[in-house]
């Protein structure tokens, strides 16, 4: 049974919360951005196969509707800044196939995102956005394997290997 309208895909929660584990706002803010990046990206293929296939011209009902009630009680983690806030309502207001979509096209590149975010907040740094542009094109454009390389050159190997398994459960 679904307890919230992102577990009707199954690896969408898992996205929802490696977002959540990151400690700096600032990694966070940097994810809900490629988020909304995605989204909007997605969002347009969906209304244009939408358009072609029936001559609709609309975000359609669904996503009317999501629009619509999301955000209205703000009293969730994400509603207190405003770029997770905006993210978290595009997911919203996508389909299931869409949401799909998403989580297995960021799934990746943000549990490597939280496993940086974390050793960061072991070493008591803040985030380089260099390192993190670099994993996150390296992951989207090339692949996981590249960019955990990249990852495990800025951390180290072992580090990288204990909090693997942490951030994958």
């Amino acid at each position: 049974m679904n307890n919230r309208w992102y577990d009707r895909d199954p690896a969408c929660p898992r996205l929802i919360k490696q977002i959540q584990g990151m400690q700096q706002p600032e990694l966070r803010e940097f994810c809900a951005r490629t988020l909304i990046n995605f989204c909007e990206k997605l969002r347009k293929e969906i209304q244009l196969k939408d358009r072609k296939n029936r001559g609709i011209n609309s975000i359609g009902l669904t996503a009317l509707t999501g629009l619509y009630r999301f955000g209205q009680r703000r009293r969730r983690w994400y509603d207190q800044e405003p770029a997770l806030h905006k993210a978290v309502g595009m997911l919203y207001s996508l389909p299931e196939i869409g949401l799909s979509v998403i989580a297995y096209k960021l799934g990746d590149t943000f549990g490597l995102l939280q496993i940086y975010s974390i050793v960061c907040s072991q070493v008591d740094q803040p985030p380089n956005m260099k390192d993190i542009a670099k994993i996150t094109t390296t992951a989207l454009k090339t692949g996981k394997e590249e960019a955990e390389s990249i990852l495990v050159s800025l951390i180290g190997s072992d580090l990288y290997r204990a909090l693997s398994p942490k951030v994958n459960d």
